[in-house]
């Protein structure tokens, strides 16, 4: 697994599964996601950028890879985390992440 980094959202080559945070060209975030499919967070930005407000909106991505074997409720947790982490639930209302809730449990099962 690698560290996280920033890449412009154009050339962006994260194939693994993960997690991503979107900023504009001022720094602000815009959107916080995360990627499971075949084409990992590339593929998923990729989707992104076939909508025009996002293409317009979207300049970096900070990339945090994760193990391809990972279990869909893990990343999930991780992203209801990060969203509470940023507090994008207030600063974002009309989109929506999953619960952070069980992440201590979640995260327990698969660190021993």
């Amino acid at each position: 697994m690698d560290a996280p980094y920033w890449s412009s959202v154009d050339t962006v080559e994260a194939f693994s599964p993960g997690l991503y945070l979107v900023v504009d060209a001022e720094g602000r975030i815009v959107w916080l996601g995360m990627a499971a499919g075949d084409q990992g967070v590339t593929g998923r930005i990729n989707s992104h950028l076939a909508e025009p407000w996002k293409r317009a909106v979207f300049h970096r991505v900070w990339v945090a890879p994760a193990h391809d074997r990972i279990p869909l409720q893990v990343l999930g947790a991780a992203e209801g985390w990060a969203a509470d982490a940023l507090d994008l639930r207030t600063r974002m209302p009309h989109r929506t992440w999953p619960p952070s809730a069980a992440w201590p449990a979640v995260i327990g099962q698969y660190t021993g």
